[in-house]
């Protein structure tokens, strides 16, 4: 008879073909905690938005933060890859119309060859998931300490105030002329 696995517990033996372990990463001294990594870099995100642009909500969810105007599902978006010691900022269409987020996306791609000038050339526009879309940027993140947090504030400080313009007269554009405007 086979000795019992506790439950809850797998060997390494008992990863399947299409599953494969996650190495397990530890915390190294100076590192912070992603939670809080994430708090300090929103907080200093959003002091250093212009004043127009304070009035951006928050949310975080689990290793990403979000900032939004009114509408939570276009939003800027700054997630954490760990795994791959990268981390992605960006401003997302997500939409539940994928032909919006693909209209919102071709709007602001049209200015992509002069925002790379800007933000650099690592940045892309694409489709993405469930029809969504986006327009993001990923930078090296090899720890989770001050100088690193820093640094992420600074570059989605820079992405936000120089996408936010864009987003502002792709979410106009999209909306078209309405009936009550007589359009």
């Amino acid at each position: 008879m086979m000795p019992r696995t506790p439950r809850g517990r797998r060997g390494a033996s008992d990863v399947g073909p299409r599953q494969r372990q996650r190495p397990v990463r530890r915390r190294l001294p100076g590192e912070l905690r992603t939670t809080d990594f994430l708090r300090g870099l929103l907080d200093a995100t959003c002091t250093r938005l212009p004043t127009e642009l304070q009035a951006l909500q928050a949310r975080q969810q689990g290793s990403l933060v979000k900032l939004f105007a009114d509408d939570p599902e276009i939003h800027f978006e700054l997630w954490l890859h760990r795994g791959r010691e990268r981390a992605e900022l960006g401003l997302h269409f997500e939409t539940p119309d994928p032909p919006r987020n693909q209209r919102l996306l071709e709007y602001i791609a049209d200015d992509l060859p002069f925002l790379k000038t800007v933000l650099g050339n690592g940045l892309e526009a694409e489709p993405w998931d469930k029809g969504w879309t986006r327009i993001y940027l990923t930078l090296p993140l090899t720890r989770l300490d001050s100088s690193a947090q820093a640094d992420l504030a600074l570059a989605f400080c820079e992405l936000i105030e120089t996408l936010d313009p864009f987003r502002r007269e792709a979410v106009n554009a999209a909306l078209g002329p309405t009936r009550d405007s007589g359009g």
